[in-house]
């Protein structure tokens, strides 16, 4: 018995396989695609583009002087300081106050649609009726939208229709109570009016909110003082109308606030103004006191005046009091008896100088006398008289003169003592008034400079400079930013593909089955014989007499095949013909095979041997129940040619059929009469094919498989499952059966192992299809 080792094989991606299982399907992708591809398509035309509106705004930097103590007083004009400050204003723009502003100046609250069939288109600014809310009920809060219909125009009346298929009458620019408020509906005359048209009433909060998400901010260059605001919307003239309201309302309230902090700043500098105004007052009252008291009127004139009059007082007062020793030492000269000359010119009194002068000359021409006279002579004696009269009157000048030198050096000590005083107090009064003048300037400057930053404030106040500079108006970008055709087509593209690659996959993954040798071979290292095709329910099964249809070919390559496996010996081989379940097509393989391998020179014998459930019968024409294998097994009085009839299409093969169902087969098949029947039939057959029971639904099969020179091992592709392989393989090891080799039955032409659409018999086929294309594509 010949053996076959089985080895444990290595599991390896075998990557063409895996391609060509998906590639096989090729079809459901087409289909996949195309419908993806048309739904995009459809989404596309359906949908509303929404365009990208931008709108740039500048600022100014603020220039802030660090060294000023009153930086923020300087900086009264627009303007930001820094990066941080413009990150803060991105969050102003968008702030709520604002964007209801926006709300309120453009009616954004009211909605106006053009109804169509499919979808409904908004409009804007060419609207025929202009609806405005007066007022909200009291349960404003819990009030999101509304919406109405608004047709049947007659004039100045018109018909509302709510979401509840009510109907209100109204008239133009007369107020309207709907559930949410009072309305007034006003008539555009310059705009036809078509049939009908929606309008959706919102809460201004919840448009804001929605404002609120749709608006960006975006920095482009923090140093460049930039902010780019975007808007995404399905209208470019309402987008770039809320920009341009945006920026509006981001100028006046910047304008606000700025005129808020210059009123702000005008007040405080108005009051600071006036403590001031009191504080310098009062300082320059101090210093008058200051100056009245101490008779002060230029500080510094009258040290440096007090100073020189001490100096000059110092000189003059060395000059009397050297005049003053003079006349002391005068008078000490005219006091003495002697008659001699006096000192003259000696810078005293010209009446003294000149009376001394006379002394001398009398004193002169007295001893000019004597020298030729005594002193008796009367001349000598009248200039004695004269002499003396003139020295009493010298000496009465010099007492004269030395009172008045002595009253003059008194004067003059005691302006001296008095200079002294004032130069004495000049540091500390210098201090005082210096600290009055120092308080005097401070105040002087701080008033000074509050005046110039008040006139400034009102300066401020009364031009009105934007806080931002648009760079950029509102505009719209030409192409939408959604739906972006390029990449809804490329995604429908992708989906396409991936949907049936993902669905194929699970179906794969999942799928358990035998569908081509290629699914044996990874499990067993029995051969594949052949691959049998499928065939129709309307095609002939048997093989005829001269027959190249693809199942004729497929035959005539498993006998082919089976030359190589049968062993060589003088009596008949046999073939024993099985499966795993009912309906892998065993009959078939064995009804076939006989009629093919049968010839004149080699006769073949086909044994029903599925005696529980007989399928031969099923290829007869004669519908008489005939004797056959059951019978023989019981009765041995039963002569076997009795069995053996002849078939009608290939003279050359013979059959036995399994005759009548007995309680008991296995019992039968194991008695010993089968082993009997084959050796007795094959000195007559060249072949004898036994067509046996599945082995895995009953164990007649291995009762008669040590008859069996070759065993052919069915499988049905897309209904056998892989575990049916490794029930063959623990037969084959276990040593159950011999030499096996598989045949895979109803193999798809599009799965088959060598390919069937290369059609067997190059063309000679006898059958034709007549399937649609649309069977044809998606037969799976």
């Amino acid at each position: 018995m010949q053996k076959i080792e089985f080895q444990e094989k290595e599991e390896s991606l075998n990557l063409r396989k895996v391609i060509s299982k998906y590639l096989y399907k090729w079809p459901w992708f087409i289909a996949s695609i195309l419908v993806f591809v048309i739904g995009a398509y459809i989404y596309l035309r359906y949908s509303v583009p929404q365009y990208q509106s931008t709108t740039v705004l500048k600022f100014d930097k603020k220039q802030n002087n660090l060294s000023s103590a009153l930086s923020d007083l300087e900086n009264l004009g627009m303007g930001l300081g820094n990066a941080d400050e413009l990150k803060s204003e991105a969050a102003v723009v968008t702030s709520r106050p604002i964007l209801m502003e926006v709300v309120k100046n453009l009616n954004l609250n009211v909605e106006y649609f053009n109804t169509g069939e499919i979808k409904d288109s908004q409009l804007f600014n060419k609207i025929p009726v202009v609806a405005k809310v007066l007022s909200y009920n009291n349960n404003y809060e819990n009030f999101k939208s509304s919406q109405y219909t608004m047709k049947d125009l007659n004039g100045d009346q018109f018909t509302l229709q709510d979401h509840k298929k009510e109907i209100i009458k109204g008239k133009f620019n007369i107020p309207l109570n709907l559930d949410f408020g009072t309305v007034i509906f006003e008539r555009n005359p310059n705009i036809a009016f078509k049939s009908q048209y929606k309008i959706i009433f919102w809460n201004p909060v919840e448009k804001v909110k929605k404002l609120e998400k749709k608006v960006e901010v975006n920095l482009s260059d923090e140093k460049s003082m930039l902010m780019e605001i975007n808007l995404i919307g399905s209208l470019p003239e309402k987008s770039e109308a809320i920009l341009n309201e945006i920026t509006r309302q981001y100028n006046l309230d910047g304008q606000k606030d700025k005129n808020l902090q210059a009123q702000n700043t005008q007040e405080f500098i108005d009051k600071r103004l006036e403590v001031i105004t009191k504080d310098l007052s009062g300082v320059e009252n101090q210093k008058e006191d200051f100056q009245n008291r101490n008779r002060i009127v230029d500080l510094q004139a009258q040290a440096e005046l007090a100073l020189q009059n001490t100096s000059d007082n110092t000189k003059v007062l060395l000059q009397q009091q050297a005049q003053l020793d003079l006349l002391n030492s005068l008078s000490g000269e005219a006091s003495k008896s002697n008659n001699q000359l006096m000192p003259s010119n000696l810078g005293l009194n010209p009446s003294l100088e000149q009376t001394i002068s006379q002394y001398n000359s009398l004193i002169i021409s007295r001893n000019k006398t004597l020298k030729q006279a005594t002193n008796e002579n009367p001349a000598v004696i009248e200039m004695n008289k004269e002499i003396a009269s003139l020295k009493d009157v010298i000496r009465d000048n010099i007492r004269e003169q030395k009172k008045t030198v002595q009253a003059g050096i008194s004067q003059l000590q005691n302006q001296i003592n008095t200079n002294n005083s004032m130069i004495e107090k000049v540091p500390g009064q210098s201090k005082v008034y210096r600290g009055i003048e120092r308080q005097q300037n401070l105040k002087e400057q701080l008033f000074l400079f509050l005046l110039q930053k008040r006139e400034e404030n009102a300066i401020n106040l009364s031009v009105n400079v934007p806080k931002a500079k648009i760079v950029n108006p509102a505009f719209t970008e030409d192409i939408p930013v959604s739906p972006k055709k390029d990449i809804i087509f490329l995604g429908a593209l992708l989906l396409g593909i991936l949907l049936p690659f993902v669905v194929l996959y699970f179906v794969f993954m999942l799928d358990d089955k035998i569908y081509t040798r290629d699914d044996i071979k990874e499990r067993s290292n029995l051969g594949v014989l052949v691959d049998v095709p499928s065939l129709k329910d309307d095609e002939n099964h048997l093989i005829q007499k001269n027959d190249f249809s693809e199942l004729a070919e497929a035959f005539r390559v498993l006998v082919s095949n089976l030359k190589f496996v049968l062993p060589v010996k003088d009596s008949a081989k046999v073939i024993m013909v099985t499966s795993s379940i009912k309906g892998e097509g065993k009959t078939l393989v064995s009804v076939n095979l006989a009629l093919t391998i049968a010839n004149k020179n080699a006769r073949a014998l086909l044994i029903g041997s599925d005696i529980r459930n007989p399928q031969i019968q099923r290829y007869d024409d004669e519908p008489v129940k005939r004797k056959g294998l059951t019978e023989f097994l019981y009765d041995e009085s039963v002569n076997v040619d009795e069995l053996v009839h002849m078939s009608t299409t290939n003279p050359s093969c013979d059959v036995i059929y399994a005759g009548a169902i007995p309680p008991n087969p296995q019992e039968l098949l194991s008695n010993g009469r089968y082993q009997k029947l084959i050796e007795q039939m094959s000195s007559r057959y060249a072949y004898i094919i036994i067509d046996s029971a599945p082995l895995m639904l009953v164990s007649d099969t291995l009762s008669i498989a040590d008859t069996a020179d070759a065993t052919l091992y069915v499988v049905r592709s897309g209904v056998s499952k892989n575990i049916l392989i490794d029930f063959a393989n623990d037969l084959v090891k276990d040593s159950k059966l011999s030499n096996v080799s598989f045949v895979i039955n109803d193999v798809s032409r599009r799965a088959g192992g060598y390919g069937y659409n290369y059609s067997y018999g190059y063309g000679y086929s006898q059958t034709k299809d007549n399937k649609s294309w649309w069977s044809k594509i998606f037969k799976s």
